[in-house]
């Protein structure tokens, strides 16, 4: 074998590697998108085409998958969370050459905010988002998370920043739709669709924890004795009707006793004066043949149990009698 062979397997062999390479290459541009997933093409460095669910392929050399540029967010929790730093958060940033564009959550570390009554508080927001217009995703914007996160740190400082402790707990809902009518405008200019802000925690300093905690505690010892001098109040209120009702009723059982008294003195009375009088009427009958008149009989018989009476009371008795006393008669018989 000569050197013109020799040359010629080198050759052979140069050529074959070459024709490998580019079918290697070849095969390599043959790709699937899957649904729910897209890919932009450029072609000389510039955009070419959109490449959706399917089958497609690319010419060796000349096309490339331009990547998207994204960072994930991965938020723990240990015993320093209340303090400074990115110990409660780890960031891991890598290159898409397929863009999903299905509904997607974004997570964020911590973000520190002072209220506007200076209490500084950590807040954990989150976001549900979807790429609509991958085109605009991967070229109007070097790097989308990073610019969404920043917009969405800078955005919750501004609302919280006007709101009060008790109002930014008290004001999630608000502080979501506040938010997400803020920035999803700007976020469609980059071809991201804003589908929900949810504030996932909102975590005070643990001084102001414990302070919110004492509050708590004095507000329901506060309940619990307004409660009780309700019930106190209550009790005596109900008390005092029950004996003023008490008092009613006997007041009440009095007065119809002395009416019911009093009526039957009086019937009594009417009686034993119907009495009398029928006793008059008989005596004022039994008197009529003998020309006496019954007052004059009642007189004499009263004197005469006038007299009695005055006799019984001493032994000594000196009465002196009007001469024209018609009684002496019957007193002398006496």
């Amino acid at each position: 074998m000569n050197g013109a062979d020799i040359s010629l397997i080198v050759l052979a062999g140069f050529v074959g590697l070459i024709v490998l390479i580019i079918i290697l290459n070849l095969f390599s541009k043959i790709f699937v998108v899957e649904k729910g997933t897209c890919v932009i093409v450029e072609r000389f460095g510039k955009f070419h085409k959109k490449c959706d669910a399917g089958i497609h392929v690319l010419v060796p050399f000349i096309d490339e998958i331009k990547p998207l540029l994204w960072r994930y967010t991965t938020t723990y929790y240990d015993s320093s969370i209340y303090t400074t730093g990115k110990q409660n958060y780890k960031v891991t940033q890598k290159l898409m050459y397929r863009i999903d564009t299905r509904e997607s959550l974004m997570d964020f570390p911590l973000q520190s905010i002072i209220t506007r009554d200076n209490v500084k508080i950590k807040v954990h927001p989150m976001l549900l988002y979807r790429i609509v217009d991958p085109i605009r995703a991967v070229y109007e914007v070097y790097d989308l998370a990073l610019c969404v996160e920043k917009l969405v740190q800078t955005s919750l400082r501004s609302i919280i920043g006007d709101m009060g402790l008790d109002d930014t707990l008290a004001s999630r809902e608000e502080i979501n739709k506040t938010l997400m009518l803020k920035i999803s405008s700007i976020f469609l200019n980059f071809g991201f669709k804003l589908e929900k802000v949810e504030i996932l925690e909102i975590l005070p300093s643990q001084s102001i924890q414990d302070a919110l905690h004492l509050q708590i505690s004095s507000e329901r010892v506060r309940r619990a004795n307004v409660i009780s001098a309700e019930g106190f109040r209550e009790q005596t209120k109900t008390e005092a009707e029950g004996d003023c009702q008490a008092q009613i009723s006997l007041s009440r059982g009095r007065q119809q006793v002395l009416i019911i008294s009093a009526r039957a003195e009086a019937e009594s009375k009417i009686i034993e004066a119907q009495a009398e009088a029928d006793s008059i009427k008989i005596i004022g009958e039994a008197l009529k043949e003998f020309n006496i008149e019954p007052t004059q009989y009642i007189i004499g018989t009263k004197y005469i149990n006038t007299l009695i009476s005055m006799a019984k009371k001493s032994k000594l008795v000196n009465i002196g009698l009007p001469y024209s006393s018609q009684i002496l008669g019957s007193v002398k018989k006496l």
